[in-house]
């Protein structure tokens, strides 16, 4: 009895002491795939080239507000070159002024291999950049080619255009008597398409009717009569015939910018109505006072009838509502009293007021 027991506790232990071993081959040989996998996985990398060469349909690009939605300049350039893994690629167009090394530049950014810019995208670059309207300016331009936030980007060669953008609006000013001859505070006249064409409106009060034209709020140019509608920055005062309101046209050869044309022709606001004495078919024409800059007539209204306040004389451009309210195309105003008013229109502030003298 006592020989059987001991040959049964030994045997359980020897077992066990096997179980053991074979868990500790086990986890040896998790542990040596784990590390193999991790090996593997560091291995699984993308290798980045240089971006290729960087070209341009042009390097002096024509810009001007009227063309401002075609195609200014297409860049392309050659894939950057990438082995391992299939990193995406993204490509920016940085632009800036020439000498700057990039440090405040405008950027586009795309996937592709080509990018075109159009007038309007360019100029606004180029005019964030606070570049002169006047002169030409030079600026540079690369691509930047980047894979990965942990990867160095990587640039193209880089090419320098010559440029001159527009100003969204030209303005051209008109110093005179009217205002003491000052550019700096002097009335301007408009050019939408910044292509020399100007417009505005200007009234000159009575001794005041002689002035010039200058592209700047300085005395350094100034246009004058040239004789026969033609100006020139060597001609004398232009001036008005009488005291009026005036609409201002003034065209600056492009090809030739000491000289161009002008006209002014008098404007003029009136009142017409069924209350007015002219009825619904003939003005009343107003008076514009060139230091309040307003329009002012003294005229018996009728009573029950109504108004309107209407330019140069046609229906394209009427004002009509209340006092305190005026808007183009707007209500006729009803004259409740009969009698003699004055009405003083301002058309800065789309009001008027009307006193029964």
């Amino acid at each position: 009895m006592f020989t059987s027991i001991s040959r049964k506790t030994i045997k359980p232990k020897k077992d066990m002491k096997k179980i053991f071993t074979t868990l500790l081959a086990i986890g040896g040989i998790a542990l040596l795939m784990l590390a193999s996998c991790k090996k593997d996985e560091v291995k699984v990398v993308a290798n980045v080239g240089k971006v290729g060469a960087l070209t341009s349909t042009t390097t002096a690009p024509e810009l001007s507000k009227p063309n401002a939605n075609n195609d200014a300049i297409t860049f392309s350039w050659a894939a950057t070159p990438v082995t391992g893994y299939n990193a995406p690629i993204t490509y920016t167009i940085q632009l800036d002024v020439k000498g700057n090394s990039f440090k405040n530049a405008r950027e586009v950014s795309t996937d592709k291999l080509t990018q075109t810019l159009k007038v309007g995208v360019l100029n606004d670059m180029l005019t964030a950049l606070k570049l002169s309207y006047d002169n030409p300016s030079q600026v540079e331009v690369r691509i930047k080619s980047s894979a990965a936030p942990n990867l160095a980007a990587t640039y193209s060669n880089v090419i320098t255009l010559t440029v001159l953008p527009y100003q969204g609006t030209g303005y051209i000013y008109v110093p005179g008597a009217y205002q003491g001859w000052d550019p700096k505070t002097a009335d301007s006249l408009t050019s939408p398409n910044n292509d020399g064409v100007y417009d505005g409106y200007i009234g000159f009060p009575a001794g005041k009717l002689e002035f010039k034209l200058t592209p700047k709020k300085v005395w350094d140019v100034a246009y004058g009569d040239a004789g026969s509608g033609k100006i020139s920055t060597t001609g004398g005062n232009l001036s008005v015939p009488a005291a009026g309101y005036y609409a201002l046209h003034a065209v600056i050869d492009q090809n030739d910018k000491t000289k161009g044309t002008f006209t002014a022709t008098p404007v003029f606001w009136s009142i017409i109505g069924d209350a007015t004495p002219g009825g619904w078919s003939t003005d009343t024409d107003m008076l514009y006072d060139a230091t309040t800059k307003t329009w002012s007539v003294t005229v018996a209204l009728i009573a029950g009838k109504d108004m309107k306040f209407r330019f140069n004389h046609s229906w394209d451009l009427n004002l009509g509502g209340t006092p305190a309210a005026l808007t183009p195309g707007g209500g006729n105003y009803t004259i409740t009293t009969a009698g003699t008013y004055k009405i003083v229109l301002d058309t800065k502030a789309n009001t008027f007021t009307i006193i029964k003298l």
